[in-house]
């Protein structure tokens, strides 16, 4: 019986660097609390660094695409550097072959994530 009880996010920020980590099935009953994550993100104006950390999200259901891909452009016109990590690896594939993520901007899980930010500075 998922819902929307199902889904939390949360933010973890270390000086420039964020980490919001999505716990949960993305279904279309989620896109308020989806819509509050990237409102709350909005309002983080010192970040330089973000990693959307797909934390046990095994699905996200096409309603939900297109904010997604909204809150990555917003995280670039920050302008920040962004990293999605630990998508499963056919969402992954999928989302990457729709153009709705970029395959640089993807690492395997958060550490690789967080150290890629050191090799591109």
């Amino acid at each position: 019986m998922e819902d929307q009880k199902s889904f939390q996010y949360s933010f973890n920020q270390k000086n420039n660097m964020l980490v919001v980590s999505l716990v949960g099935q993305i279904t279309a009953q989620v896109l308020p609390a989806l819509e509050a994550c990237r409102q709350e993100l909005l309002s983080k104006r010192e970040v330089r660094c973000v990693v959307l950390y797909f934390q046990d999200v095994e699905s996200i259901s096409m309603d939900a695409i297109p904010l997604i891909a909204q809150m990555q452009r917003e995280i670039r016109l920050k302008p920040a550097d962004l990293r999605l990590c630990a998508l499963p690896l056919g969402l992954r594939e999928k989302l990457v072959r729709m153009g709705v993520v970029r395959g640089l901007e993807v690492a395997e899980d958060l550490k690789s994530a967080l150290l890629s930010f050191n090799r591109a500075a």
